[in-house]
């Protein structure tokens, strides 16, 4: 009876290190796909997010080139045929390319396409570029809307150049030339060799009609090919205005990661792609390793017998509740940075949060300029309020207000903050004194639909004072983030006196500090 229970003990116990090794083997292998799907994942994430700030750096290279544009229409417009002027023209044109690091160059074509003007030092007369598409494109259309070309290469200098062209119209308004600025293809190349891509990753800069205007890397046909007829463009890019898609390139067969974004101010399109081969290659290498060192582990389970089952079965253990820890504090630890960051009554941002987030804008504006506005709000006789309902009501009706505030302060970029007691201060990026206004009337409009009654309160409902302060500038100016708070303030101090339940603004007036010399 022992040697066969002994036996039986025996086979059970292999039978039982068989299953753990079939768990383990399981157990690894969900494992490495989990990590397999979380790696493409991050993939996804990653290319659409460099598809994003490079369509809005080109979006704003070409901003910057359509205002020096209209700058030299409305130069060449009050240019006169004699030699000084062409020669302030000249110089104008010299200067503008030098300011701006993404143009090649600025030129001044006639009706015929004759050169009048150039940003070069010598006007060249020899040429004629009435053949151009851009050229073309305005004496057919009158349309008063800058033209993106196609990539050409530059009659004067040989090099490939994207293109950016305005109509001149004469004062009857019949065809009266072509302005044009030409954009240096290595300011983008430049910037785009800052961004990994791997080895057979691309990164394409197109027209929305599948026209090519750069590409990294750089192929021998990519500048103005045609891609029309891809998958990509034909059931993805033409149909979204953004998104993601696995694809295998009809080029050379490679299965790519492809997320693209149209530019917001141009008919253009922003294509990232990154090889799936290289994005899961360090995973694959990683897996190989795990799978060798698992086999190994095997073999020991295996040679061990029914002795290791206890050693692995407590490892598993230990690992699952290392796992299940890990994923407890990371819970935990997202819960509690929510948490930091939000007042805990009205849901709005609390003030240490907001302070550092207006240190950061205002750091911004001083690299960049712009504009920047800032509202500071209080509730109307609030005190009185929580003296007549108490301070249940009181609560519930700053959630109200903090909610209402929220609703009328819409973009992403906006910043609603509870600053203390029944005071809220909204930060507006980029926006200048006429839309601080429009959201100041709007949020004094939306708390006063509420209907909330306050029979101390003007209408005999809960309203609130609007103190508005804005700056706007070019890059380079620098305050300290209290004093756009102070100005606020003052212009909120201005509203209650004038009555309440009204929005103020008041202006920024820089003041540079005093300096004392001592002998």
């Amino acid at each position: 009876m022992d040697v066969c229970a002994i036996k039986v003990a025996s086979r059970a116990a292999k039978r039982f290190v068989i299953v753990v090794c079939l768990i383990i083997v399981a157990l690894e292998g969900w494992s490495s796909w989990h990590e397999r799907r979380t790696v493409v994942e991050e993939s996804f994430r990653s290319t659409a997010n460099m598809a994003v700030a490079l369509s809005q750096h080109a979006d704003q290279a070409l901003d910057e080139v359509d205002i020096v544009l209209k700058a030299a229409l409305e130069q060449a417009a009050s240019t006169r045929k004699t030699s000084g002027d062409r020669a302030r023209l000249h110089n104008f044109l010299v200067e503008n390319v030098s300011d701006v690091p993404q143009l090649a160059g600025l030129f001044i074509y006639d009706e015929k396409g004759a050169w009048i003007a150039s940003s070069q030092p010598v006007l060249e007369t020899r040429f004629n570029n009435s053949d151009r598409d851009y050229f073309i494109h305005h004496k057919d259309q009158r349309l008063n809307t800058a033209f993106i070309g196609k990539p050409v290469r530059s009659k004067s200098t040989g090099h490939w150049v994207l293109t950016m062209s305005r109509r001149i119209n004469k004062p009857d308004g019949t065809f009266g030339g072509v302005a044009l600025a030409t954009l240096d293809i290595n300011f983008f190349e430049r910037f785009y060799h800052q961004f990994d891509i791997g080895r057979k990753g691309a990164i394409l800069f197109g027209t929305n009609n599948a026209t090519v205007l750069y590409r990294r890397p750089l192929l021998a046909d990519s500048m103005g090919k045609v891609l029309s007829g891809s998958p990509l463009f034909q059931q993805h890019v033409k149909l979204a205005d953004s998104g993601s898609v696995e694809i295998h390139s009809t080029q050379d067969g490679e299965l790519r990661i492809n997320s693209f974004k149209h530019l917001s101010n141009y008919p253009l399109v922003m294509i990232v792609a990154v090889s799936k081969g290289e994005v899961l290659r360090a995973w694959t290498r990683h897996a190989i390793e795990k799978a060798l060192g698992i086999g190994f582990l095997l073999m020991a389970i295996c040679y061990g017998g029914s002795k290791m089952v206890t050693q692995v079965a407590l490892r598993e253990r230990a690992q699952a509740e290392a796992v299940t820890a890990q994923e407890n504090m990371e819970k935990l630890f997202q819960l509690l940075q929510v948490q930091s960051r939000r007042d805990g009554l009205t849901g709005a941002i609390n003030r240490r949060y907001f302070d550092e987030l207006l240190e950061l804008e205002v750091a911004r504006f001083g690299r960049s300029g712009g504009a920047i506005s800032l509202l500071m709000i209080d509730v109307d006789h609030f005190k009185k309020y929580n003296d007549s309902y108490g301070h249940v009501a009181g609560d519930q009706c700053l959630q109200q207000v903090a909610a209402a505030i929220s609703e009328a302060a819409r973009r992403e970029v906006d910043a609603v903050a509870r600053y203390g007691g029944e005071e809220f201060v909204v930060l507006l990026p980029a926006c200048g004194r006429a839309g601080a206004t429009v959201v100041a009337e709007r949020i004094c409009a939306a708390v006063r639909s509420l209907a909330i009654a306050h029979p101390f309160s003007e209408g005999a409902v809960v309203s609130v004072s609007v103190g508005i302060s804005s700056i706007e500038s070019g890059k380079g100016f620098t305050f300290q983030p209290r004093e756009i708070v102070e100005v606020a303030d003052k212009a909120l101090y201005t509203a209650k006196e004038e009555g309440r339940g009204r929005a103020v603004y008041r202006e920024f007036i820089y003041r540079p500090p005093v300096l004392v010399w001592s002998a």
